[in-house]
């Protein structure tokens, strides 16, 4: 009866992660809005209005409100097909319409007239334009963080892409520890799907996901909405890949040896050095058209000899443990601190 328990247990646990609503988070799903109108411009009220996710096969729906406006939200990103239909007029269909996250993509919609069997199609231009959204902010999508070269494969190594961002400074700080415009370092935010992912101490990434299953992120520079509070410098909005109705994924391997190395001037030979970054990321149904699954890996393997040229050799009185300041040696030029380095050891220098 106990193990019974305990199996119900788990279940529900799972159960309520898989559940929870995402409006417990910071939102990480676009918008699609726009007009619905006839070709005389006169608003149609009660228009259905359909977004369908291609990869996916999501589909939402609105109607239009009496001034013909409708506005469907909580859209994963990704590509989307746009259907309008409406008794007395051709349906009208609109594809290539690419949604980012935090994007809202206003779609204005002319029905004509004709039998609804009749079909209106629409090819979305290669570039789009949000026009409904006042926050500054580039999307960086999954073409260039995989195709940009990257030392250590860390995505957040191209936040240095968008204007107004300035490397950190040298204090080793975390992932991520970058000025925005003139801002503090430590006044930066991270989120991944929505979860609030910044330090405690230097608000850097505590949790950087791999580079391959990362889809997009988006670094919010000015003009927040009201959800993203707190934070004075930019926010790093990053979206993980989810799986499709299809498998697909990759399968990476780099390696880094000391071939094409030369020896230092007072090196007996070449210092081993072997370095394999390796791993996978792969997606696909679990459910089709309502569950996916979606799993990902990065190993890292490093051997890194030394070399003679990079050891300070120890003194006779240093391999004989007398570092004091008798075993000093040399002048200090300069009156200023000649005097504060006398004052400090208690005798003159």
């Amino acid at each position: 009866m106990v193990k019974e328990y305990r199996s119900w247990f788990c279940l529900l646990i799972v159960c309520a992660g898989l559940t929870s609503p995402s409006t417990l988070l910071a939102d990480v799903t676009g918008s699609i809005l726009g007009a619905v109108t006839d070709a005389s411009s006169a608003i149609i009220q009660g228009v259905r209005v359909t977004a369908t996710n291609v990869d996916l096969n999501l589909a939402k729906e609105a109607t239009t409100d009496t001034s013909g406006q409708y506005r469907i939200l909580a859209l994963p990103a990704g590509r989307y097909k746009l259907e309008a239909s409406f008794a007395g007029f051709r349906t009208f269909v609109q594809t290539g319409i690419v949604l980012s996250v935090n994007d809202q993509r206003r779609v204005d919609v002319v029905l004509q007239v004709g039998e609804a069997q009749q079909e209106v199609s629409v090819n979305a231009e290669a570039l789009q334009v949000e026009s409904t959204n006042t926050q500054l902010g580039e999307v960086i999508e999954q073409k260039k963080i995989v195709e940009l070269p990257l030392n250590g494969r860390g995505y957040l190594d191209l936040l240095g892409l968008q204007p107004g961002v300035a490397p950190g400074g040298t204090r080793g700080e975390g992932p991520g520890t970058v000025s925005v415009n003139g801002q503090r370092e430590n006044s930066n935010g991270f989120l991944v799907n929505g979860g609030d992912v910044s330090g405690v101490g230097n608000f850097e990434a505590q949790i950087q996901p791999n580079l391959d299953a990362v889809q997009e992120f988006r670094l919010l520079t000015n003009n927040f909405d009201a959800e993203y509070g707190r934070f004075s410098g930019g926010l790093t909005n990053t979206i993980t890949k989810s799986g499709a109705n299809s498998i697909h994924g990759t399968v990476f391997e780099f390696l880094r040896n000391d071939a094409l190395d030369a020896r230092g001037f007072f090196d007996t030979g070449k210092g081993a050095l072997k370095k394999n970054q390796f791993g996978y990321a792969v997606g696909g149904p679990a459910i089709k058209d309502k569950l996916f699954w979606f799993t990902d890996y990065q190993g890292t393997r490093r051997v890194d000899g030394g070399s003679a040229s990079d050891i300070q050799v120890l003194s006779l009185a240093e391999r004989q443990g007398n570092v004091g300041a008798a075993n000093l040696t040399g002048t200090v030029s300069g009156p200023y601190w000649a005097n504060v380095l006398s004052q400090r050891l208690g005798y003159a220098v």
